[in-house]
């Protein structure tokens, strides 16, 4: 009897030690310093504002959360796709990475390397977001990301050299024809792109695609059911852009970067591409302050689309790993940021608001105000190469680049875009 006693006794002591163990384990996880991992696309240079935006939000957290460090690495747009991609197949994803949404996404979504975040969020979240912020990072019914900032396909115009050149602002697609000959025969460049970087192009391609069709058109011709020739209509109308030389030959061997030197320092009358360009525009040190208005691109009497529809929506995103031992304080981390970002990019001209902004405007970018205002009832669709995903997108942009380069025809272009969804 002594004997069980004695076990008895001997195998509480172990029990009660294991106890011990585990308290002080949970109580020292709770205190000790962690290190979050954290990966974007806004390269860390001294003179890009949106890296320095972003820069000083994440110095804020680290500052607010001294045993919750976040530690950086950033990669440029196209440089980043690709070391994403590799870190999913090698399975070394960081503990917080921005993703674009939509079917860019999903594959990503397949594998089981991204966390869904529903159980990490609290009501109020949700209540903070402006109205289907969620929708292009929304799978399976489930939450797999916060949105950074909301982005806008936008058509800026020079109006100085407007009145200079006694040119009048177009209204509609003829118009805008119109303009671009007119220019050209003063020697100004009309429209500008950095095709070398391929996607820019593109925006051009959809813009054209979604005022022929609109975005139901859009969307059927993207499932394969292209009936009203989206495809061959948006080729010709590019083509004959690139015919009348409505592009720099040199800018359409250049990349972005570069191309956009010229626009900034106000020798073109007309670009088109995201609203992420309007805090440069309007800086301190911006040639071209006060000088570009945004106006929606130009509507085609014989198309479908309206000035209510608008290329992009919600497609930045920060996303957790499935992986990340940290997963609470990760997603309170990208909370965080996301919201702050938001605010940021919203007020220096980087952005529309992905999170309801109840602020003093008085500190906004004039332009960020003015397509605020103009998006307020709007419908969009995601620029292709996000709508198509990854491998689809990189043809898309691939045949748009032939189309600039002149080594392919409306109809081959139109026939290859068909057979994506074979």
């Amino acid at each position: 009897m002594k004997k069980l006693i004695s076990v008895f006794l001997i195998l509480l002591f172990f029990l009660s030690l294991q106890g011990c163990y585990k308290n002080t384990e949970n109580n020292f996880s709770k205190s000790q310093k962690i290190t979050l991992k954290m990966w974007h696309i806004w390269a860390q240079r001294s003179q890009d504002n949106n890296s320095i935006i972003i820069g000083d939000i994440i110095n804020q957290w680290n500052k607010n959360n001294p045993n919750v460090q976040i530690e950086v690495e950033s990669v440029e747009n196209e440089k980043y796709k690709t070391k994403l991609k590799t870190a999913f197949a090698t399975n070394e994803l960081p503990d917080i990475f921005y993703s674009w949404g939509g079917n860019f996404s999903k594959p990503l979504i397949d594998s089981g390397k991204v966390l869904a975040i529903n159980e990490y969020l609290d009501n109020s979240v949700m209540d903070e977001l402006n109205e289907g912020m969620l929708s292009n990072v929304t799978y399976y019914d489930k939450i797999y990301g916060l949105p950074l900032t909301f982005s806008v396909g936008t058509f800026y115009i020079n109006t100085q050299l407007f009145e200079e050149a006694n040119i009048k602002i177009p209204d509609n697609y003829d118009e805008f024809l119109d303009v671009v000959k007119a220019f050209r025969q003063k020697g100004i460049t009309p429209l500008l792109v950095g095709e070398q970087d391929k996607w820019t192009g593109t925006l051009y391609y959809d813009i054209l695609a979604l005022r022929d069709g609109g975005i139901e058109g859009c969307k059927s011709a993207l499932s394969g059911n292209d009936k009203s020739n989206i495809y061959l209509n948006a080729a010709n109308r590019l083509k004959e852009l690139i015919d009348i030389e409505a592009f720099d030959e040199s800018n359409i061997r250049a990349m972005r970067d570069e191309s956009e030197v010229f626009f900034k320092q106000g020798k073109v009358a007309m670009y088109f591409t995201g609203n992420w360009l309007t805090g440069e525009i309007q800086a301190e040190t911006s040639l071209i302050k006060d000088k570009i208005m945004v106006k929606t691109f130009p509507i085609m009497t014989d198309g479908k689309g309206n000035n209510n529809e608008f290329l992009g929506g919600a497609v930045d995103y920060l996303m957790v790993s499935t992986n990340s031992p940290y997963k609470d304080e990760a997603v309170q981390a990208i909370k965080f940021i996301c919201k702050n970002l938001s605010k940021n990019y919203y007020e220096f001209g980087s952005g529309l608001p992905a999170w309801k902004y109840d602020y003093d405007e008085t500190n906004v970018n004039k332009l960020s105000k003015e397509l605020r205002k103009m998006t307020e009832n709007g419908k969009y669709l995601l620029y292709w190469d996000i709508y198509l995903g990854e491998e689809k997108g990189n043809k898309h942009k691939e045949l748009v680049y032939k189309l600039f380069q002149k080594k392919i025809s409306s109809e081959e272009f139109a026939e290859e875009m068909k057979k994506l969804e074979e």
